[in-house]
């Protein structure tokens, strides 16, 4: 990701946005499914912003050709 602060900006003010309904909620299966779509928030930043592994260009042996 080539902008890390505006990951941590987006997913903070996302928390932040959500931190009162998630408080203040009654309903149990609600609960669960915004508790569960900030869970998903948040490993999507994770997983988006880890380093990715660089992988060696393969060459190839020969020339394709179009036909």
């Amino acid at each position: 990701m080539k902008y890390k602060s505006t990951a941590y900006i987006a997913t903070a003010l996302l928390i932040l946005f959500l931190a009162p309904y998630i408080w203040k909620l009654k309903e149990v299966p609600l609960l669960i499914l915004l508790v569960f779509g900030l869970a998903l928030v948040v490993y999507d930043f994770k997983a988006s912003t880890k380093e990715k592994p660089k992988f060696k260009q393969q060459e190839t042996p020969f020339d394709e050709e179009s036909t």
